[in-house]
């Protein structure tokens, strides 16, 4: 959303002073500044400024094409690494070893299963034995 006309642009007091006395003494250093919300005015082409971006500063040379943009602007507060791969065959994987772990436990319980009926079973046949021998 563009600033309203009616409004001057934003410069931080001291960052117009450092460039208005460079200018009278027709200098050219760099000019540190954390004021990333500064526009970017003719009396600044030429000059390099280095603007914060949360870590470190960052040169920028003040060319014409930047008049009316924010300092911030051109220098990057984060590095973009891209999205995470789409990688199916790691999906795959995932999925098989999933599978794989389910079937072991369904197995396991099926064993454990088979196990609890055996020993009932088993008992089933010695009380039927104890009945026989009773008779």
């Amino acid at each position: 959303m563009a600033r309203s006309l009616r409004k001057n642009t934003f410069v931080a007091n001291y960052l117009s002073r450092k460039i208005e006395n460079l200018n009278m003494k027709k200098e050219k250093k760099i000019i540190v500044t954390w004021s990333r919300a500064s526009d970017i005015v003719p009396a600044m082409i030429g000059h390099t400024i280095a603007v914060h971006n949360g870590k470190e500063h960052l040169p920028i040379y003040i060319s014409h094409d930047m008049i009316n943009h924010k300092l911030g602007e051109f220098s990057p507060t984060f590095i973009f690494e891209g999205h995470a791969r789409n990688d199916r065959k790691a999906r795959n994987d995932k999925k098989t070893k999933n599978d794989q772990k389910a079937r072991n436990d369904q197995k396991t319980r099926n064993d454990q299963k088979t196990r609890n009926d055996q020993k009932t079973r088993n008992d089933k046949k010695t009380r039927n034995d104890k009945k026989r021998d009773k008779r």
